[in-house]
């Protein structure tokens, strides 16, 4: 095997599971942003609130409008806050910061040390107050978005939490784990409701109706799985993915769900039946960069999928090998499968909406989170 081989394969390792990103970033990755600095330093204790501030850099490729670079370590998950004032962002650095998405520094960014291993999955709780946090301590974690008090840990994983999702009434978190099981919360009680055990194996993405009535959960044992939020009992299996499931996105209407797959590709299909609408391949990596408009397919890992606010396009990023690692971000008609706009850029892990469907959060390269412009 030669050298490009063995890179090429320890890519895939890599990106298999987040929990050992640490061990090749700094062998397999290069820094999003040349020269960018890191401004804003933790503080010594949770409760502390940073007073520096985040510094800004352009970048053309991914119509870049702002960039976050309070993190040390790898920015592994990003989540957007309902009121569009705020972004959480997970890290291996161990720390979950929230910083100001308005651009005008309005809130300082606060940094909050309570877990005990790499964060690997962050949400906001739909009124914009409190945040979820899971990771590699194997722990849950609810806590106040702007003092980083009123903490309430969950435990009970057996392995790396993956994906947290807050309910859309606020009720109830669900958390997916390396353990195979999603574990429902009740938030109000701070105490485990029920364990889903439908998985054969590691549950990677957790996220919820817009009613909150239904849970869908996508796994490396490739289906995805929807089910009751109130009783655990299965309704669909979706078995049309030949890989496994990396991420699941719901439409706002809540009839039909888009599952992104190391096979490739997004599909989106009827949440009741399972019958596919539609499968998504996108555009080859290589086509994008030469700017050719011919169709592809997508490079050979789907790292996330998310449906806007409005219901009318959805955004995909892919993660390839390319000398290094590429991304391609890729948003479509969410009706007609039909592109609106892609552009290939450094290494993203996590994405996620403005409230108003005009902007996106990237978790971009090393330490990097970055606000970029919708076309």
């Amino acid at each position: 095997m030669d050298n490009m081989d063995e890179q090429a394969q320890q890519v895939q390792e890599y990106l298999s599971r987040r929990s050992v990103l640490q061990t090749l970033a700094g062998v397999l990755l290069v820094p999003a942003v040349a020269g960018c600095s890191q401004s804003v330093q933790p503080p010594a204790s949770s409760s502390s609130t940073a007073t520096s501030s985040p510094t800004a850099q352009t970048h053309q490729q991914g119509h870049s409008l702002y960039t976050y670079s309070g993190h040390k370590e790898r920015v592994t998950s990003v989540d957007w806050s309902r009121d569009g004032k705020r972004i959480v962002s997970g890290s291996l650095d161990k720390t979950v910061q929230v910083w100001d998405a308005t651009f005008s520094n309005a809130f300082p960014p606060y940094i909050y040390h309570g877990h005990t291993d790499q964060v690997l999955t962050v949400g906001w709780g739909p009124d914009s107050k409190r945040v979820v946090s899971g990771g590699a301590d194997k722990t849950v974690q609810m806590w106040d978005a702007l003092t980083g008090e009123d903490v309430t840990v969950y435990r009970g994983h057996t392995g790396p939490v993956m994906s947290v999702a807050w309910s859309p009434d606020g009720k109830l978190i669900a958390s997916g784990s390396t353990d195979g099981s999603v574990r429902i919360w009740d938030v109000d009680k701070k105490a485990l409701k029920y364990i889903y055990r439908g998985h054969s194996a590691d549950v990677n993405t957790v996220a919820w109706s817009s009613d909150s009535k239904h849970i869908a959960s996508g796994s490396t044992d490739k289906t995805v799985q929807v089910f009751e939020a109130e009783t655990g009992k299965t309704l669909t299996i979706y078995r049309g993915h030949s890989a496994r499931v990396s991420s699941v996105s719901w439409s706002p209407d809540g009839t039909q769900i888009a599952s992104a797959s190391w096979d490739k590709t997004v599909q989106v299909w009827n949440a009741a039946t399972g019958v596919v609408s539609y499968t998504y391949n996108g555009y080859n990596v290589d086509v994008v960069r030469r700017g050719d408009t011919t169709k592809g397919v997508l490079p050979d890992l789907v790292f996330a999928v998310a449906w806007s606010h409005n219901g009318k396009r959805i955004v995909a990023i892919t993660q390839t090998y390319c000398g290094d690692i590429c991304a391609v971000v890729v948003t479509w008609d969410a009706a007609t499968g039909k592109n609106v706009s892609f552009y290939p850029d450094f290494p993203i892990f996590s994405i996620a909406w403005s409230p108003d469907d005009t902007r996106l959060v990237n978790a971009v390269s090393y330490t990097d989170a970055q606000i970029s412009r919708v076309s």
